[in-house]
């Protein structure tokens, strides 16, 4: 399987997790990952919801599968990424499954505790299990520290032989809060050899072109993007984002004409914007 994916071929990722979890009741404060143990045919739903959109890949609910966040569950980072890798495979059969690895949740040193050595090891211990229990593709996403993203990165390498691709999430100055430009995140992750590389979360399909179009400049290994649904609106006590399917696919299509070879959704996107984004494709 891994041998077959080509990132330089038009590659359709599925959206949001969390926005769909939201719809099946998920509640301010639960543990999204949580829901791989106590609600397995939800998360099922939602992977098949996608792969019958169009994505080539889903993602393993385990965004925040890591020893920090799971610290106060009563679930262990084992049991977590063990079953949503289980729920993944069943519905993937021969089709693709990427290991979501989100950032710790904890600020690096000097500006925090984290040591990157302690990184290394949480990142490590997530990749071991998803790598043993079938993953095709490790994702890391919505990094904004340089630092943390080598330490995934780098336990990504050692302890798999799987693709690996980065993405790292910008503000409207066009930098991580970290402060970390494009050329820089381009730059570094291509010397620890990346397979794809790319910008997530950040803003809505319009607003984060001109960040891709720096990223593109630079690049030597294939672009992923995965915007927002937009920009994020208070309404009603709810939280609306302002794209709709079509114009978001729009956007999509406007990022692959510039180069961009892999695309899906992050924030407020569901499974009625893949759709979106397959058609506009074919």
């Amino acid at each position: 399987m891994i041998n077959k994916i080509k990132f330089d071929d038009f590659l359709l990722f599925d959206g949001a997790m969390g926005t769909m979890l939201e719809k099946y009741g998920l509640g301010r404060g639960e543990l999204p990952e949580s829901y791989n143990i106590s609600h397995p045919e939800i998360i099922e739903e939602i992977h098949r919801q996608y792969f019958q959109a169009g994505s080539d890949v889903i993602t393993t609910n385990t965004f925040g599968a890591n020893s920090y966040k799971l610290k106060n569950s009563p679930y262990s980072v084992e049991q977590i990424v063990k079953s949503a890798m289980k729920i993944a495979r069943k519905v993937a059969v021969d089709r693709l499954v990427a290991l979501d690895i989100g950032p710790i949740g904890q600020l690096m040193e000097p500006y925090g505790d984290l040591s990157f050595d302690n990184a290394y090891k949480a990142f490590a211990q997530q990749i071991k299990v998803g790598s043993e229990e079938g993953a095709d593709i490790i994702i890391i996403e919505t990094m904004m520290d340089i630092n943390e993203a080598k330490a995934a990165i780098l336990a990504a390498k050692e302890n798999s032989d799987l693709p690996i691709i980065c993405t790292m999430s910008y503000q409207s100055n066009g930098r991580t809060l970290m402060g970390i430009d494009p050329i820089t995140m381009v730059n570094a992750f291509q010397s620890l050899g990346v397979d794809a590389l790319g910008v997530n979360c950040s803003f809505g399909p319009n607003e984060i072109i001109p960040i891709v179009s720096e990223i593109l400049k630079y690049s030597r290994v294939p672009v992923i993007v995965q915007p927002n649904a937009g920009l994020p609106k208070l309404k009603n006590g709810e939280t609306i984002f302002d794209v709709e399917p079509l114009e978001f696919a729009k956007y999509a299509k406007v990022m692959a004409e510039m180069g961009v070879t892999i695309f899906g959704g992050c924030c407020g996107t569901t499974s009625e914007y893949i759709k979106a984004v397959k058609n506009e494709m074919t």
